[in-house]
Formats: C-alpha cells, sequence, structure tokens
C-alpha cells in the first residue's frame, strides 16, 4: 500500500508498506503481505485502516512528542486519531497518536523576525571569548523557530504576563530565608516573567537554591545560567555541600559537557526515608510558617533599629566634637520631668515657636512650659536660652540612643522567648526532610545514569528526569539542549551583565525566567564600535543591544510597577559601616545590615597620595592603559605595613578601573593578593579590599573621570569588603571634581571623623536631630493661625524633593529650622551684636548638604514680603545673618514670596556651589 494514501496498522505496529491486499471476513480482516501469497487473518480491534489523509504543511511549524521535538520533519499525515510524519533524511515515516502529539506555529511574527535578524547582525560582530569568532552567530542562524509557549515568544511580542495558581502552602526552604526570599519564591511560581533585584550580599544564591529544590519538589526542570561563570559555579558547589549535586548537569562548553559526562554524579539517596509521610510533614512546615513570619518581621525590625542606632552614635560623636567647643557653662539641673528624646524635641519646638512669636513672657506660655514640661524658673530659662538647647540637645542623643538600645534589647528577648533559633531549625529540617524523602521516592530504584556526551540528547527526556537542573552559560544553554527543547524554568543570574544577545537566547529554551540581578551593579560590557557597521536598527528601544542588558530591558519592558519584582534588603556580607555607603548612596536606605560592627575595628581607610602627578597614560605597545605607580607604592610601603589592616595577604583583594593598574600592582603586590579590574570582582569578595583610582590632577587624569567615577564600579568595589574598605587615591582630584568618588571619600571622612572635619570651622549638620525636630515644629506650625509664610515654605520643601532627586543633585539632601549656633563649631568671628543674634534662637530655613558628610552645600531664606519687606527690625535681622553667613563662608540664596522661578534660582545656586568646590 502507498503510505501517501493509506495508513494500516496491525496490533499497533505500522505495516503500511509491507501489505498488499487485505480484505473484511466478518468480525475478522483478512491481510496478504507482499512477501507471502497465504493471508493473516486479524481480528478487526487489532487492525486500523485510513485512507485519503490530510497533509499538513510544516513551514514554520515545529512538531513535538510530548515535550521532545521532532527534527527533520517534512510533513504530517493526518489520518484522524493518528498521523504518519515524514523525515527528510528518512525513507519511512513514524506513526503518533494524535494526542500524543503537538504542532506548534512559530510564536513570533515578521516583526519579530526583524528583531532576531538584527541581533543576529549584531552577534556577526560579536564573538564570544571561550568560543569560536562565529559561534553566535551559528546559534542565532539556528534561531529560526520560536516556540509560542517560550518567553522569549512573549517578551518579541510584548506579550502580556501570564499567571499562574501554585500551591503556596507548600514550600519548603532547605536554605536559610527571610520574607523577601519567600515572596521572590511565591512570584517564581506565580508569573512566567519574575524579577529577583538582589543588591551586594543579600542571599540572591539562597534565594536561587530555594527556589531550585521548591521547583524540583513539583517535578519541574530548570536552568541557571550567567554570563559570569563563577555565579554558576556558586551554585553548584552550594547544591554539592548539601549532597543535591545529582540532581546537576554542569553542561555548557564542550570543555564542560566532556567534564561532566566523563564523572557524572551518581545520587546516593539511601536513609533520606523517613517514617513520617510526606502529608504530616508538608503540615508541620505549613503551622510553623505563621509564627516564622512574625518573627522575621521582629528579627528585621530588631537591625532596623541596630542600623539607627549606628547611625545615631556616629552622629553623636560629631555633636560631641561639637559641643566641646562651645564653652557652655554647666548648668543646673532643671526640673524637666518625664525625660526622653520625643518630649526633649517638643520642648525645642514649642520653644522655638514661642520665641519667633515672641511670646515667652505670656502667661499661657509659661502655663504650658510647667504642666507640659514641668519648668518653673522662666528667668533661667530666658538667660540661658541658648545653652539650654544645646545641652538638651546633647541629652537627646544620649536619651535616644538609650531608647534604641532598649527597645532592640525588648525584640531580641522576644526573639529569645519565642525560641525563634531554634524554630527556624527545626522549620529548615522538616523542609530537608520532606525534599529527601521525595527525592528518595524518585531515586531509590533508579538505575545508575548511563549517559554519553553523543546520545543524551536523543535520550533526552531519560536525561532530564534523572538530572532536572542544568547549568550553563547563557550563549550555550541552547547547544546544550534539543534543538526547540523547552524547559519549564530558566534562571538568568547577574543578569545586569548578561546582554541581550545571550540573554534572549537563555529566554528562548524556556516557559518561564526569573531574571536574577542588580540594576546598580556593573552592567554588560559592549563594544559601540559595532554600531557603525550595522545595516539594521532596533526596533524598538527596549531591544536595542547597545541600551540594555537583559534585566534593564524587562524591567522597561514590563515596567517596574508591571512584573512581579521583589528586591532583596537584608544584607549579610560587608560591615555595617562599609555597606552603609552602598546603601544611602544607591539603594535609598532600603537595605538593612545583618552583620556585626565590630567597635574595634576601623573598616574605613583613606589614603590620599602625596601631592604631585603620579599617573601614566601608556599609549604604544601591546596593552596601552592608565597606571599609577605611586599608589602601588602607597600601598606596598603602607598600607600592607599598617597592623590594623589583616595580614594574611590572602584576605586581601586589590581592585582598580584599569587593567593597565592591575598588571602594575599584579608585579609588586604579594603572590596571595588577588588583583582585578572592578569588572571581574562582580561576585565575589574579600575580607579587605584595596581599590586604587590611578587617576590624578593632569588634564590626562581628568579625561578618565567618566570612566573611573561611575556609580556601578564603585557600588561593585565597595560592597566586595567584607571587614575593611581601603581607598588609595589623589591627593584632591575626587574632592573637587568626582562625584561618586568624592561623595565616598566625604562618607569615610565623616565616619571616621577624620581631620579634615575635626579642623572645620563648618559643622556638618545633624541630620538626625533636626529631622525629628523638623518634623515636630511642623506639625506644631500648622495649628498656627497665620499660616501663609508656613506655606510658602513648604512649597519650596515640595519643590526641593523634586530637585533633589535629579541625577546631579541626588548626593544632597536638606533639613529645615537649623539653628544657626548648629552650624558654627565657633563663634571667634562674630561681633558681640552678632553673637547676641545668634543666641537669641537665630535659624535658617532650609540647609542643603551632602548626604555623605552632612556638609552644607546652600543656605535657603524664604522671605515673606510682608514679613521682611515691610518689617525694618527684620530686615535688621536679616541683614546680621548675610554677614555671618559671609563671614563663614556659606552660600545663601533668599527666595522672596512674591517673585517666580524659584526652581530656577535654585537649581543655578546649586550648580555654583558645587562648581565652586571643584575650583
Amino acid at each position: 500500500m502507498n503510505p501517501n494514501d493509506y495508513l494500516i496498522c496491525l496490533k499497533g505496529e505500522d505495516k503500511t508498506e509491507e501489505v498488499k491486499d487485505l480484505k473484511a471476513d466478518g468480525r475478522k480482516v483478512k491481510v496478504t503481505f507482499k512477501d507471502n501469497p497465504f493471508p493473516y487473518s486479524y481480528f478487526r480491534e487489532n487492525v486500523f485502516i485510513a485512507k485519503n489523509p490530510k497533509t499538513i504543511d510544516m513551514e514554520d511549524k515545529v512538531a513535538y512528542s510530548g515535550n521532545i521535538p521532532l527534527y527533520d520533519v517534512e510533513s504530517i499525515l493526518d489520518f484522524g486519531p493518528l498521523v504518519r510524519v515524514r523525515f527528510r533524511n528518512k525513507s519511512k515515516g513514524q506513526v503518533f497518536s494524535k494526542k500524543e502529539l503537538s504542532i506548534k506555529s512559530n510564536g513570533i511574527d515578521k516583526t519579530g523576525k526583524d528583531i532576531l535578524e538584527y541581533w543576529k547582525e549584531i552577534a556577526h560582530f560579536s564573538p564570544i571569548d571561550d568560543e569560536e569568532e562565529s559561534f553566535l552567530e551559528k546559534v542565532f542562524d539556528k534561531l529560526t523557530f520560536v516556540s509560542p509557549e517560550s518567553v522569549l515568544s512573549s517578551y518579541i511580542n510584548k506579550a502580556p504576563l501570564q499567571k499562574h495558581s501554585p500551591d503556596l502552602q507548600s514550600l519548603i526552604f532547605p536554605f536559610p530565608f527571610n520574607l523577601e526570599q519567600k515572596e521572590a519564591l511565591e512570584n517564581a511560581l506565580s508569573c512566567n516573567i519574575t524579577v529577583i533585584e538582589g543588591p551586594p550580599g543579600t542571599g540572591k544564591t539562597q534565594s536561587i537554591l530555594n527556589i531550585l529544590l521548591n521547583l524540583i519538589t513539583r517535578n519541574k526542570t530548570v536552568a541557571v545560567v550567567s554570563d559570569n561563570n563563577a555565579a554558576v559555579k556558586n551554585v553548584r558547589d552550594k547544591l554539592e555541600e548539601e549532597g543535591y549535586g545529582f540532581l546537576v548537569a554542569a553542561l555548557g562548553s564542550n570543555k564542560n559537557k566532556e567534564a561532566f559526562f566523563n564523572n557524572m554524579p551518581q545520587g546516593n539517596v539511601q536513609g533520606w526515608s523517613c517514617e513520617i509521610p510526606e502529608e504530616e510533614l508538608a503540615a508541620k512546615i505549613t503551622s510553623l510558617n505563621t509564627q516564622i513570619n512574625h518573627l522575621l518581621k521582629v528579627n528585621l525590625r530588631k537591625a532596623e533599629i541596630q542600623q539607627q542606632l549606628s547611625a545615631y552614635l556616629t552622629e553623636q560623636e560629631h555633636f560631641e566634637a561639637y559641643y566641646e567647643k562651645q564653652d557652655i557653662p554647666e548648668i543646673q539641673k532643671l526640673s524637666f520631668y518625664r525625660t526622653n528624646p520625643e518630649k526633649i524635641i517638643a520642648f525645642l519646638a514649642d520653644s522655638y515657636i514661642a520665641n519667633k512669636r515672641g511670646t515667652t513672657d505670656s502667661f499661657l506660655y509659661k502655663i504650658k512650659l510647667l504642666f507640659s514640661y514641668g519648668l518653673k524658673d522662666f528667668k533661667a530659662l530666658q538667660e540661658n536660652d541658648m545653652d539650654l538647647v544645646i545641652s538638651l540637645q546633647r541629652k537627646f542623643y544620649q536619651l535616644k540612643i538609650e531608647s534604641l538600645i532598649k527597645q532592640k534589647a525588648e525584640l531580641a528577648k522576644e526573639l529569645e522567648h519565642a525560641s525563634f533559633d531554634q524554630l527556624l531549625k527545626q522549620h529548615k529540617h522538616l523542609s530537608e526532610m520532606l525534599f529527601k524523602q521525595k527525592l528518595a521516592k524518585k531515586y531509590h530504584n533508579k538505575r545508575p545514569a548511563q549517559f554519553t556526551i553523543k546520545n543524551y540528547k536523543a535520550k533526552f527526556a531519560e536525561f532530564i528526569e534523572h538530572f532536572p537542573i542544568v547549568l550553563s552559560t547563557t550563549y550555550s544553554l541552547r547547544y546544550s539542549l534539543p534543538e526547540n527543547y523547552l524547559l519549564d524554568y530558566v534562571i538568568i543570574d547577574e543578569s545586569s551583565q548578561v546582554n541581550l544577545l545571550t540573554g534572549v537566547l537563555a529566554l528562548s529554551c524556556c516557559k518561564n525566567a526569573i531574571i536574577v540581578g542588580d540594576t546598580k551593579q556593573l552592567p554588560q560590557i559592549v563594544d559601540e564600535k559595532i554600531i557603525s557597521k550595522l545595516s539594521k536598527q532596533a526596533a524598538e528601544p527596549v531591544f536595542n543591544y547597545f541600551e540594555h542588558n537583559i534585566l534593564s530591558s524587562i524591567l522597561s519592558l514590563y515596567g517596574e510597577l508591571g512584573i512581579p519584582k521583589v528586591m532583596l534588603k537584608e544584607h549579610f556580607r560587608c560591615h555595617p559601616k562599609i555597606i552603609e555607603f552602598c546603601n544611602q548612596k544607591y539603594y535609598n536606605g532600603y537595605l538593612v545590615p545583618f552583620t556585626q560592627e565590630d567597635m574595634e575595628q576601623n573598616p574605613l581607610i583613606l589614603y590620599r597620595t602625596a601631592e604631585g602627578n603620579h599617573m601614566r597614560n601608556v599609549t604604544t605597545g601591546a596593552k596601552p592603559g592608565k597606571y599609577n605607580q605611586r599608589e602601588i607604592d602607597v600601598i606596598v610601603q603602607e598600607i600592607l605595613q599598617n597592623p590594623s589592616i589583616a595580614q594574611d595577604s590572602e584576605e586581601i583583594g586589590f581592585t582598580t578601573p584599569y587593567a593597565k593598574q592591575v598588571g602594575a600592582a599584579g608585579r609588586m603586590l604579594p603572590k596571595e593578593i588577588q588583583c582585578d579590574t572592578i569588572h571581574k570582582y562582580q561576585g565575589r569578595e574579600k575580607k579587605v579590599m584595596i581599590m586604587s583610582t590611578v587617576l590624578d590632577d593632569t588634564k590626562g587624569g581628568k579625561s578618565g573621570l567618566r570612566f573611573v567615577d561611575d556609580p556601578c564600579k564603585i557600588n561593585v568595589a565597595v560592597s566586595r569588603a567584607i571587614k575593611q574598605f581601603v581607598l588609595v587615591t589623589d591627593h584632591s582630584l575626587f574632592n573637587r571634581q568626582g562625584k561618586e568618588i568624592g561623595d565616598l571619600i566625604r562618607y569615610i571622612e565623616y565616619n571616621t571623623l577624620d581631620q579634615n572635619i575635626i579642623e572645620s570651622e563648618i559643622v556638618s549638620v545633624f541630620d538626625l536631630l533636626y529631622k525629628e525636630y523638623s518634623a515636630k515644629l511642623n506639625s506644631f506650625s500648622q495649628r498656627l493661625t497665620h499660616r501663609s509664610r508656613y506655606k510658602s515654605q513648604n512649597i519650596i520643601y515640595t519643590l526641593l524633593d523634586d530637585i533633589l532627586k535629579e541625577k546631579q543633585y541626588d548626593n544632597l539632601s536638606f533639613t529645615t529650622e537649623v539653628m544657626v549656633k548648629n552650624l558654627l563649631k565657633t563663634t571667634e568671628r562674630l561681633t558681640p551684636q552678632e553673637l547676641r543674634y545668634v543666641d537669641n534662637r537665630a535659624s535658617v530655613d532650609i540647609v542643603i548638604f551632602h548626604k555623605q558628610n552632612k556638609q552644607p552645600v546652600l543656605i535657603i531664606e524664604v522671605d515673606g514680603f510682608a514679613f521682611h519687606e515691610n518689617n525694618p527690625a527684620q530686615l535688621e535681622k536679616d541683614a546680621i545673618k548675610d554677614e555671618i553667613m559671609r563671614k563663614y563662608d556659606f552660600r545663601l540664596l533668599r527666595l522672596p514670596t512674591n517673585y517666580s522661578g524659584e526652581e530656577g534660582k535654585i537649581k543655578r545656586e546649586l550648580d555654583a556651589a558645587l562648581e565652586a568646590v571643584q575650583k
């Protein structure tokens, strides 16, 4: 029979081409074969006969048997319940049940194909380090079909996110976890594309590990990929440490595949079964969850209070340095009852308002002082007003710190009383038991893996059942899987460094994607010289290879609020003082350190080279670049001789933006010290990190500012340090011209009470004190009958909030109603009249200051027309204030409320103030 016209199956086997004739004979069918003249009889139920099939054209389609794609399919003949698949290179087709077979059309249209063509052209000019030059181009040549079920199809088509409804009651956590990591897992199970933003040291790997094990319990297949081999290796190492290495197929490059198949891991699940049923284990875990969730919040709150405590202790140090210069006489104890930090702030706000309104002698004010604060000696209050204020400010810090210590102790007691640590251990133990029990069921009778590098793809259904976790680089994943095979999940780690070419290759291999990375760390490196060679352009900015990595592209496509995203906030790597720089500078204070603060060790050390220009720029030879021998000499002769810095060279890392400086340092530093560029240090850590900035104050040095003074580089460099961060830099360049490194220097100076801070006549703004004071003052002010002046100030506050969010000003902050006395370390420059003015609670409306060292940048006075222009006494006070500001080199901007254009004026003054620092 002609197989193009007939399908004859006898007892389930396709015998079409062997049959010469057949005839029905009652309940039987007589079949005559071509090689035998005698007919055979078959019961009708064992014979399937169909003819005149429909032909299914397979152009731009792929057929799957179950989850496994079929290759070289030419066409499919549809015979009803059964189909025959015809292959290009085989003379005989193969029969499948129509239920078993699925046919999928290409998941992208012409626009999608144009986008692929754009990436393919870039791939032609983008060799991979460890692969032959045409590797990426070859992969893209084969990427002609995109499964409509793949994440790549959703991404290119900008399709809506697909929501799932998983069982979230049976989650397990065999690795440590916190609330954000738990939310990240729930998101991953509930949507086809999710994002985990993991700032440095926040447990990205732990999150990935718990996600992996939960996916395995749900019989899902998953790949962990990255362009960074260290990130993938870290996941494998952690799984192997816990005895789960037999679940992992470390594929990717040919070298990795050979190593894997030459020594395939074999699982030993003996003893992993337990007598407790899975349902009972799951129920015990669920019953623990509510209690642990509450205690995780308590533990987080305890860490937040410790973070506040550390900040107050640092600011108290600065206040004490200020207080020592004030020559304040001992004040006899006043009957200030119920003394607590909130009461002190309330008194300071009340007395300030009374002073401004001129009601300090009023009967009502004195009654309030008596009943609210227990103060009776009104004469002493007036005679010692400013001294009392500063003394109370000092007392505020003492009481606030005592309050925070008490709150922290109470939370610690609650955790101890609830046996928090034991509950976590119990939860982890039950999770491990449940996971191991599931593995024991699956693997206890499974034969040892017998796959080879040549046959594993042909046996991939069995292979992926044996090794449900695949590790690979992003660009090698497609070569590690059968063509057009879809894993259930792909996790892309360190995704900010994954370019669009390799990222989309990984997305083509999965039904769900978890994108793990950090937009504040180093992005991918692209060669912009390619742009001039291209004939095609990106269809839309979101797909632009030169503007986006896979993380930023996904976030841009679906929007920050449109995609399920979690930012991990609990930090476990760096000394709190080290990570707090990154936290305040790059993460808006979102991170909470869980590391302990060693009070005996200085975590931040700054070395400035001697005056002079020490950078050299090599422009010829095989390896041109910038280096600075003087900075290396400082490291060898001073830093490594410093007894306060770790003496074990293996615990020290050296980093710099320049490869040339890495080479020079590598020749002079002990060989145990790992020297690498900041790009290559991402994903790694050292107890001590030394950073060399290289640049000096020459024209050539300044030309490198854009490359060196990069927020992502500085964030990564600082956050590699566990115990100590040492900055070696030019004596003046970055103080004046570097925003990122300049802020780092300011932060180090502020947190180590550097001589530059101690010797300054200008005091760093007491930010924490004034945040509480300004909030209380504002709440009191709102109750006043005449509020026009406060309304105008509030308008300026709102305007400043917006201005300081702009990139060029985002290292600045502001506070309000700051007493002039709190801005001056000494009053030696003041005349008696100016001193009386300052001691009479003179204040400024707004102080804009550097976030990192609290140094004032600009002072703003909001001048109400009636309050100033029509008030000679006030104008006299304004003149005194202006002179004080001039004497102490404060930049002052007055904003009359009857004028307009405030935004432009503020920006011009800020620009001028910042420019003045650079001169």
